[in-house]
């Protein structure tokens, strides 16, 4: 792990680039020091390979920066679609590459959380269930609370779980409703509504859009003002899972 650079007040001398790739929708921002959004754009597709070079290229012209002169790039870590975390770490790491600027990866599920968090500014006590579709009939979901120095804290680990074990998987003492959104919760609206109405009835589903690249580029700057970066080498998605396509086995 290298050190960032704390130029500026925020911690970031200049705009960073922000991308997500965790679901079927490609997310893309650019932000200042100040967590303040320059420009954003999305595209939902199959696959990211076609889009998401446009999409950067769209929103560093709208925010008026070449990739050069970026401060800093974020990266969604995942977990979410294999291929979408291997294309969207593939992008940021070419463009972070060749200048050698900062670089930060940021949890997709911790992301979506803080989108969670802004859907439901008005209330109190609650905790957040970001929930992103895992495939094969299995969600990712983790559980966070409001934090005033880091935005979000978690409340024990990711899971990777079948719908209706949503309402088991949330920490026993958990104080506060929980607020469940995200591609996962939407999939399996009709399941995890089942299993929340039998054992956590003041639980809500929400419709949020995300994990966004804004929330990702909030998370990450507070990684930078602790002087916190990932390795571009060693960089890798935390996919929740071993991906389907792995290397054959040798032959004896």
């Amino acid at each position: 792990m290298t050190s960032a650079t704390k130029d500026g007040p925020d911690g970031l001398d200049g705009l960073m680039l922000a991308i997500e790739t965790a679901t079927s929708t490609a997310r893309v921002a650019v932000l200042d020091g100040g967590g303040g959004v320059r420009a954003a754009c999305e595209e939902t597709a199959a696959r990211h390979s076609a889009n998401l070079l446009k999409l950067c290229d769209q929103a560093l012209r709208e925010a008026g920066v070449a990739p050069g002169a970026l401060a800093a790039i974020a990266c969604g870590a995942g977990p979410g679609s294999f291929t979408g975390l291997r294309v969207g770490l593939a992008v940021a790491k070419g463009l972070a590459l060749p200048t050698g600027r900062p670089f930060v990866m940021v949890s997709s599920l911790a992301a979506l959380a803080v989108d969670v968090f802004e859907a439901v500014a008005g209330e109190q006590g609650v905790v957040a269930a970001p929930c992103i579709d895992a495939g094969k009939g299995q969600i990712y979901v983790a559980f966070f609370k409001r934090d005033a120095d880091r935005l979000i804290a978690p409340l024990g680990d990711e899971w990777v779980l079948d719908p209706e074990g949503i309402a088991s998987a949330s920490p026993g003492s958990l104080r506060g409703d929980l607020r469940i959104a995200g591609n996962g919760a939407e999939r399996y609206a009709e399941t995890i509504d089942a299993a929340l109405a039998r054992s956590r009835p003041t639980a809500r589903r929400l419709t949020v859009a995300g994990p966004s690249a804004r929330s990702l580029g909030r998370l990450a700057l507070l990684r930078l003002a602790r002087g916190e970066t990932d390795d571009l080498a060693t960089a890798v998605p935390a996919y929740g899972r071993p991906p389907d396509i792995t290397q054959p086995r040798r032959r004896e």
